[in-house]
């Protein structure tokens, strides 16, 4: 995955006319459940299941996102997918557009289509319907999982631009019966078939689908558990453990004071009269009094120069002026300096 799509977390939403398309090939019941286990922001999922009594589940591991999903109706629960347990048979549809990338792991990483796909497939009720939508290459690599566990199966190519960038194809089926097996000869030629469809040039697009329509049984109610640690909540319960105090003292960096005077582009140490006259608009030069005989006769020949006071003088700081280099020059009484300031 490119550093971009990893800071989105994956995250490649189904283009919202490609949504209308896929939901012209389903029928739904009156009363289902439908789970998107990568939902996102949910725009695409509400879009596919518009106009349906569906109770829309999701799964979103970004903070931000699942606000916006939540908003839209959908009951979501922020993890990791692959940390959430369901009762196995019991979603109606599932839609499933998860991370185009490999696992992370030390070793035997596999693409993250087939990881979602093995870990969500039993969530789905016999006769239930699948909307997968990955990569077009990645039909190889879930080609076994899908000739086994689904009958009917169709491919489309997504036509959309965003999705023609991916190379997205769209695979809907219907899980297998518990009593239906194929022969080791008919999955062996659906594997093929899935396989040469992984690198074919001119599947037929989802716009020109022609055939069938896939209907979505009903179903109850879900309950989702998630399994793994709640990151966020204990990223906000942190600061308050004591032994995250105690460790912190070692761990991270202690904070500097900074003490002294601030140095920017705007204000500088005068030593020299000439430092005076090549002064910009609007900079400022301190001068020390007394502190250094150059410095000293700086500022005393920059008085001796001045021809009148100013006629609105800062309250409490002595000034002069000068009109013709437009010079002022401010004197500190607390500290001894002056600050020498081109109008």
């Amino acid at each position: 995955m490119r550093p971009h799509g990893k800071t989105k977390l994956g995250f490649f939403p189904l283009p919202l006319a490609e949504a209308e398309r896929l939901r012209n090939c389903l029928t739904f019941a009156y009363e289902f459940s439908a789970l998107d286990p990568c939902v996102g922001d949910g725009v695409a999922f509400t879009r596919l299941l518009q106009g349906t009594c569906a109770r829309c589940y999701g799964i979103e591991i970004d903070a931000n996102r699942v606000e916006q999903a939540r908003s839209l109706g959908i009951e979501v629960l922020q993890a990791d997918a692959l940390e959430v347990r369901c009762p196995t048979e019991v979603l109606s549809l599932l839609y499933l557009n998860p991370p185009y990338d490999f696992e992370t792991g030390q070793t035997n990483n596999q693409r993250l289509e087939f990881v979602f796909l093995e870990h969500t497939y039993r969530w789905l009720k016999p006769g239930g319907v699948l909307v997968l939508v990955i990569p077009q290459p990645q039909l190889r690599v879930c080609a076994r999982i899908l000739s086994e566990h689904f009958t009917d199966l169709s491919v489309y190519r997504l036509t959309d631009p965003a999705s023609v960038q991916y190379k997205q194809v769209a695979v809907l089926g219907v899980r297998r019966k518990r009593h239906q097996h194929l022969r080791d000869s008919a999955l062996l030629d659906s594997v093929r078939w899935l396989e040469m469809l992984a690198s074919k040039t001119d599947l037929e697009s989802l716009g020109e689908a022609s055939g069938m329509r896939y209907e979505v049984p009903d179903s109850g109610p879900v309950t989702l558990t998630h399994v793994g640690i709640p990151l966020d909540e204990v990223e906000d319960l942190l600061p308050d453990s004591a032994a995250y105090r105690q460790a912190s003292r070692i761990l991270l960096p202690k904070q500097r004071h900074v003490r002294g005077r601030p140095r920017s582009s705007l204000v500088h140490r005068c030593t020299t009269s000439r430092s005076l006259r090549y002064l910009k608009h609007g900079s400022i030069r301190l001068c020390g009094w007394g502190k250094r005989s150059a410095t000293n006769q700086t500022a005393r020949k920059a008085f001796s120069e001045e021809k009148r006071l100013s006629s609105s003088p800062p309250a409490g700081l002595p000034t002069k002026r000068a009109p013709r280099e437009k010079l002022s020059i401010f004197k500190n009484p607390t500290c001894g300096t002056f600050w020498v300031l081109l109008d």
